[in-house]
């Protein structure tokens, strides 16, 4: 059996989300190609990510064999391409990279639009691309995913459904392009 996580542009997301709505919340996280267990701390205080870390304070758990690396590259492109032969390593090794490309807060959602977004994110790859790492192994190794989870926006879970809308979108349309 093969227990490889994919990869090939696929779409998740990191699991905190705003929604009050369990149903709602769980509609979304089922609308990507890989879906979550969604955590909802405004809706129950024990739904928060740290409170359910502590339980079991004060062990800590390190996994040193990461397969996934989650990455906020909507707001850390620079920083994370400088890393290129680190990130070669990992992919070599069989590690798939979530690449977190469109904001969930409202402002910086407001500002963009798919083909940015996509910009932003190829302006990523080419880098990596020009140190040497492979353009098929990348994209066969690669997620979408949004930049990272907002819990305070003003109109509480609707940018972040818009969100979640985009990047079935951008996804679609970079499959279209490097998987076809």
């Amino acid at each position: 059996m093969d227990t490889k996580i994919p990869g090939n542009l696929l779409t998740t997301a990191m699991a905190v989300m705003p929604h009050l709505d369990v149903t709602r919340a769980l509609e979304m996280a089922l609308s990507l190609d890989i879906p979550f267990w969604p955590q909802l701390p405004n809706y129950s205080y024990y739904e928060d990510m740290y409170v359910q870390a502590a339980e079991h304070f004060p062990g800590i758990l390190l996994n040193l064999d990461l397969d996934v690396l989650s990455m906020d590259v909507y707001t850390n492109a620079e920083i994370f391409s400088s890393y290129a032969k680190s990130i070669g390593k990992f992919l070599d090794r069989g590690g798939v990279i979530v690449w977190g490309i469109v904001p969930t807060g409202f402002e910086a959602f407001a500002q963009e639009k798919i083909p940015s977004l996509i910009k932003r994110l190829e302006n990523v790859w080419e880098y990596l691309w020009s140190k040497g790492i492979d353009q098929e192994h990348l994209i066969n190794n690669s997620m979408i995913s949004p930049a990272t989870c907002c819990l305070v926006n003003s109109d509480r879970e609707r940018t972040v459904e818009r969100a979640f809308s985009s990047v079935l979108k951008i996804a679609e349309i970079l499959r279209d392009k490097y998987l076809h």
